[in-house]
């Protein structure tokens, strides 16, 4: 069943890996359906509602169901429903019918409702990273490709760290020169003004060396010049 191939799928993915920032989204494309059922089916919403009804009870009969219910209940999750389990693994779960050949109208609506399900989807996604401040460039993202890959190329037993693979690439910096190299790098890419930035930076870079010689430097202060 196409429900829990999503949810082992989602299990083992969820399973190896700790500290993701977000859950990923489920879209389930009802290839080649019947052309007969009545209009509200070709319906997102409708559609998403009538699977998840057509299972209620597996939560409490399935041995696969069964056993992942128990699970999130003992991690404090309430799992009554099959839907309240899709929602341990998945940020939202839908359903978009595609129908067989024989009406090109209702076939192009059903596609467009697939492709802009999959623009929320990826819109929602790229929000929620943002806000967990693990958002990836193309060069970040293949970096995680090939950190997972070695990973689990070496071990299927230990869960990926999304955090440790991200400092062991990009390690904060332990000496002065290299935070403020950060400081800058960062701020660049917010504005693209070099010289206003680093007039800018330039101030924050004097208290930040004064302040240290105030801590560290032997001398009274009142013979330190001020700048």
């Amino acid at each position: 069943m196409a429900l829990e191939r999503l949810l082992n799928w989602a299990e083992a993915s969820l399973e190896t890996s700790i500290n993701q920032a977000t859950l990923p989204h489920a879209i389930i494309a009802v290839n080649a359906a019947d052309l007969k059922v009545e209009d509200r089916e070709w319906d997102d919403d409708y559609a998403t509602n009538q699977l998840l009804r057509s299972v209620p009870s597996r939560v409490s009969r399935d041995p696969y169901f069964v056993e992942l219910a128990d699970i999130w209940r003992r991690r404090g999750k309430t799992i009554r429903t099959v839907s309240d389990l899709i929602a341990c693994y998945y940020s939202s779960f839908t359903v978009v019918r595609i129908p067989m050949e024989g009406r090109p109208g209702l076939m192009v609506s059903q596609i467009n409702k697939l492709r802009a399900q999959i623009t929320r989807c990826c819109r929602d996604s790229y929000r929620a990273r943002q806000t967990a401040r693990m958002l990836s460039n193309s060069d970040e993202l293949a970096m995680f490709m090939q950190v997972a890959f070695d990973h689990f190329s070496n071990d299927l037993e230990t869960p990926f760290n999304f955090i440790e693979a991200s400092l062991n690439t990009n390690p904060i910096p332990e000496d002065f020169g290299s935070n403020i190299l950060q400081l800058a790098i960062a701020m660049q890419k917010r504005e693209f003004d070099n010289k206003s930035n680093f007039e800018r930076l330039s101030k924050f870079v004097a208290s930040c060396v004064f302040l240290n010689c105030v801590r560290y430097q032997k001398g009274k202060l009142h013979t330190r010049p001020f700048v």
